[in-house]
């Protein structure tokens, strides 16, 4: 329960133990019920699906900008350890809370209001979190980029 109000249904915490856990999803996005009373599932992305799917869902799911989503995502990333003979990969969830500009600012404040909450029940207080008001932040290169970096912090 957060000051919103807003539960977390369980569905979602089963959802990213999947994701997370049992690796059988690339991505979840969640969204705040029809009555603002609950942090449901809206979809889970296939097992192997591209991130180009994940990007065109979340674009869908928002109605042209006029809802906010929040979405866990697993991305792979290759790395260069140091030391090391050839490149690994690196699969890291990133968690996004993305409310366009053009949502109403009562669907925004809802959503920045329960995002602790979501967090919380999901254990993601030490993932990386982008922050995103236009797909163009949610840019695939972007996010790489931003957890190479958050890696080596």
């Amino acid at each position: 329960m957060q000051a919103s109000g807003v539960k977390v249904d369980a569905s979602c915490k089963n959802a990213y133990d999947l994701l997370h856990n049992k690796h059988q999803h690339t991505y979840i996005i969640f969204r705040i019920s029809d009555d603002d009373t609950s942090i449901i599932v809206e979809k889970a992305g296939e097992k192997g699906a591209p991130y180009s799917e994940f990007l065109a869902d979340i674009g869908k799911s928002v109605a042209g900008g006029k809802e906010c989503r929040y979405a866990a995502v697993d991305v792979e990333v290759t790395v260069q350890r140091q030391g090391a003979e050839g490149a690994s990969k690196l699969s890291k969830v990133v968690f996004v809370q993305y409310c366009p500009d053009e949502a109403p600012v009562r669907r925004r404040m809802l959503y920045a209001s329960s995002v602790r909450a979501l967090k919380a029940a999901l254990g993601l207080e030490s993932l990386m979190q982008v922050q995103a008001s236009d797909l163009s932040d949610l840019d695939e290169k972007v996010v790489k980029s931003d957890l190479m970096s958050h890696q080596r912090t």
